[in-house]
C-alpha cells in the first residue's frame, strides 16, 4: 500500500476509534492527502492535521458548506417526515443522519439524499400522491427498486433529492438472495427501531436488518461505481455502538444463503485492520489480511461513489472466463429480470433475446454514450472486481 493510502486510512483509523494521537504526515505531500480526502468526502476529518497547511483556509471553507448541507438536508428529512406520517404511512429512513448520528461529529459525515423504504404496496402508492402533491417532482429514473423526487424550497432555491424505496436493494440475478432480500425486508417481518435526532423520531431498521442491508448497500455501489471508505467508516461505527443488538447469527446465515458471505468477511477484516473495528466483534469471522489490502486499495481508487458510472454495464456475477459464453448467459440474465413473467415461458426466449439485445445496443449508444466495443472491456474489467468478493455464482439459469 502506498504511504499516502496508509496516512489516509490512519487518519480514518483515528476517527473511528476515538485517538486523538496525532498521524505523523511526514513523507506525504499534503496537497495529494488533501485531494483523495476530497475523493472520498471526508475533508474534514483532516482539520487537525492541517492547521500549519497552505489549504487549511480551502479546508475550512469546504467543511463549512459540508456543515450547511448537512443541516440544510436534516431539514429536508423532517420535513418530508413530518409529511408521510401525519397521513400515517410508514416507512423507514435509511442511512443518512442515523448513521451520522454515530460519528464523533455527525455533521462531518457527508450527506448525499433522503433515503426512505416504504415496504407496503398500498402505502406506497399513497405516498407517492402525497408528495407530488406537495410540491415534490418525480425524476425520470431506470430503477428497479426506488422512485426519484426532487423538491425545491421556494425561500432558498435549494433542491433535495428524495430516493423512495420500494425494494430495499436493486435486483439480483440470483433468485435465492432475491428471495431472501424480500422476505426479510417484507412489511409482515419488520418490526422498526427508533432513534431520536435533534428532537424528532425516526423510525429505522433493526441493528441485524440495517447490517444486512448495508453489505447489500455496499456491494451494489461496489459492483456499479465504487464505495469509497465512508460507507466503511459507517460500518465499523455502527457495530461499534450496536454490536450487542446484532444476531450474527442470523447475519452469517443470510450472507451464506444469499451468496454473500466472502463479502462480509472481508468488509468485516478490513474494517478491523484499518479502521479499528474491536476484534471481539463476530470474532470467528475472518479474512486473509492481502484480500483485504486489495480491496482497500480498489475503495481507495474508485473514490466516494466512483467514476463514469453512466457508461458502465455491470456483470450481475463473476464468471471464470469472460468470453462469447459468459456474455451470452450474462444476456440471458438480463432477458430475465427485463422480463419477469414471460421468461418463464422457454417458447419465447428466442424473442425475448432479441428484443433484450436490440435495448442493450440502444442503451450503450443512446444513454451510457458509449460504443459496444468498451462496453465488453469494461464487463471484463468488473468481472475481476466480482471474482474478488466471490458473490453468487451465475447458475441460477433456468
Amino acid at each position: 500500500m502506498q504511504p499516502l493510502d496508509a496516512v489516509y486510512l490512519q487518519i480514518l483509523k483515528n476517527l473511528c476509534t476515538d485517538l486523538s494521537e496525532p498521524v505523523p504526515l511526514d513523507g506525504v505531500d499534503p496537497s495529494a492527502l488533501y485531494r483523495l480526502a476530497e475523493k472520498h468526502c471526508s475533508l474534514p476529518f483532516l482539520l487537525p492535521y492541517f492547521e500549519q497547511q497552505p489549504q487549511f483556509s480551502a479546508l475550512k471553507q469546504q467543511t463549512k458548506q459540508m456543515l450547511l448541507s448537512y443541516y440544510q438536508l436534516e431539514h429536508f428529512t423532517r420535513l418530508t417526515f413530518s409529511l408521510l406520517l401525519a397521513e400515517k404511512i410508514p416507512c423507514f429512513l435509511l442511512k443518512g443522519i442515523s448513521l451520522a448520528a454515530n460519528y464523533p461529529i455527525p455533521e462531518y459525515r457527508k450527506l448525499g439524499d433522503l433515503d426512505l423504504y416504504i415496504p407496503e404496496k398500498d402505502a406506497f402508492s399513497r405516498a407517492c400522491r402525497i408528495l407530488n402533491a406537495h410540491g415534490y417532482t418525480e425524476e425520470p429514473e431506470e430503477s428497479d427498486h426506488h422512485v426519484t423526487y426532487r423538491f425545491t424550497f421556494p425561500e432558498t432555491g435549494r433542491s433535495f433529492t428524495l430516493e423512495l424505496h420500494y425494494r430495499i436493494v436493486g435486483i439480483y440475478q440470483f433468485s435465492r438472495a432475491n428471495e431472501l432480500v424480500d422476505e426479510i425486508f417484507s412489511a409482515s417481518h419488520l418490526k422498526p427501531s427508533f432513534v431520536e435526532l435533534y428532537g424528532q423520531t425516526y423510525p429505522v431498521l433493526p441493528p441485524t436488518e440495517n447490517v444486512f442491508y448495508m453489505l447489500h448497500h455496499m456491494l451494489k455501489h461496489y459492483l456499479y461505481s465504487g464505495f469509497g471508505s465512508r460507507l466503511l467508516c459507517d460500518f465499523t461505527l455502527y457495530l461499534e455502538r450496536y454490536a450487542s443488538e446484532v444476531n450474527f447469527e442470523k447475519i452469517h446465515f443470510w450472507c451464506r444463503e444469499s451468496k454473500i458471505f466472502h463479502l462480509y468477511e472481508l468488509i468485516l477484516e478490513s474494517c478491523r485492520i484499518y479502521f479499528g473495528l474491536s476484534a471481539s466483534i463476530d470474532p470467528q469471522v475472518h479474512c486473509s489480511a492481502s484480500d483485504c489490502a486489495i480491496f482497500l486499495e480498489k475503495i481507495l481508487a474508485d473514490g466516494d461513489f466512483g467514476s463514469d458510472t453512466q457508461r458502465k454495464i455491470v456483470s450481475s456475477g463473476s464468471y471464470q472466463h469472460t468470453g462469447i459464453h459468459a456474455w451470452f448467459h450474462e444476456g440471458h440474465i438480463q432477458m430475465k429480470l427485463r422480463f419477469p413473467k414471460l421468461h418463464k415461458c422457454v417458447l419465447l426466449w428466442p424473442v425475448l433475446w432479441v428484443i433484450t439485445f436490440f435495448c442493450f445496443l440502444s442503451n450503450t449508444y443512446r444513454i451510457r454514450h458509449t460504443t459496444l466495443r468498451q462496453t465488453l472491456a469494461d464487463f471484463r474489467a468488473d468481472n475481476r472486481k466480482t471474482k474478488l468478493l466471490k458473490i453468487f455464482d451465475n447458475n441460477d439459469l433456468q
